[in-house]
């Protein structure tokens, strides 16, 4: 039962990003999944965090239960249409709900904040933290009820995206970004079962903040490639403030190829398979 719900939860929740849905370089390897204490100055200017939440950012980090840092991913996009994709992950899920039937669910309740649902028992509210060209923070608590049992589970996320802008010689714009995370699990009972099923979460931890990361870059190609399925997307959907998608509308309409596909995407079922 708890292994159940505990990859679940995790995996919603961090789904919930993935649908937001990423240099610098926080401690340890790329790649490391670590249980030791951790400085939170070393992983973030803590004074550019929002005061109201510095402290629960600095519990989470420096007391996680799991901890994991991507491997950097590099590719071609336009700076302002890959910020507003990040910045704005309802706009992004928008777009990725348009090609797959995901449960997923995320709407906008304040200025940065959001709530989400998987469909399946998971909760999460999701709220920038800190936001700037080259660092995004985000803050989650989720909350996991079984719908066929009585099982519970709490607990928060520190996600941390880190991006780097450059330029080949031709001028083409290029990303690179990197996705880390601090998970700490608040059930009571945790730690009991916390050797059991740590692997397992671990491999559930690396997977999804992988595709977390190759989300919004995909997003970011299928706009250029696709920009009249993204308009007609964005402009067509109910939950998007007008303001959101009106400034969204003229980064698409600036990144326009003159060879752009006046198409729609098709995902092929392994990859949709693979993000649900």
């Amino acid at each position: 039962m708890m292994r159940r719900t505990a990859i679940r939860a995790l995996s919603a929740a961090i789904v919930a990003l993935g649908a937001i849905g990423a240099g610098g370089a926080g401690p340890g390897t790329p790649g490391g999944l670590t249980g030791r204490r951790v400085d939170p100055a070393q992983v973030l200017p803590m004074h550019l965090v929002v005061p109201e939440a510095r402290a629960e950012v600095a519990e989470i980090i420096s007391e996680h239960s799991f901890h994991h840092r991507g491997e950097a991913e590099t590719f071609p996009c336009d700076p302002q249409l890959y910020l507003s994709l990040l910045n704005e992950p309802a706009l992004t899920l928008a777009l990725w709900q348009d090609l797959s039937s995901s449960p997923v669910r995320l709407t906008a309740v304040a200025p940065g904040v959001y709530q989400g649902t998987d469909g399946n028992g998971t909760t999460a509210t999701w709220s920038f933290v800190l936001r700037s060209p080259q660092l995004h923070v985000l803050l989650c608590r989720m909350e996991y009820h079984n719908p066929k049992g009585s099982a519970h589970l709490e607990g928060r996320i520190v996600l941390v995206v880190r991006t780097s802008y450059y330029k080949e010689a031709t001028g083409a714009p290029w990303i690179q970004h990197e996705v880390e995370a601090f998970v700490k699990i608040d059930s009571r009972g945790w730690r009991a079962v916390a050797r059991t099923f740590r692997p397992l979460i671990e491999r559930l931890l690396v997977d999804q903040l992988q595709e977390a990361g190759w989300f919004v870059s995909l997003m970011g190609r299928l706009v250029e490639t696709y920009p009249n399925w993204a308009e007609q997307v964005v402009s067509s959907h109910p939950g998007l403030p007008s303001e959101i998608r009106g400034q969204f509308l003229q980064v698409v309409a600036r990144v326009r190829r003159p060879n752009s596909s006046p198409g729609r995407p098709e995902l092929a079922e392994e990859v949709v398979a693979d993000t649900r």
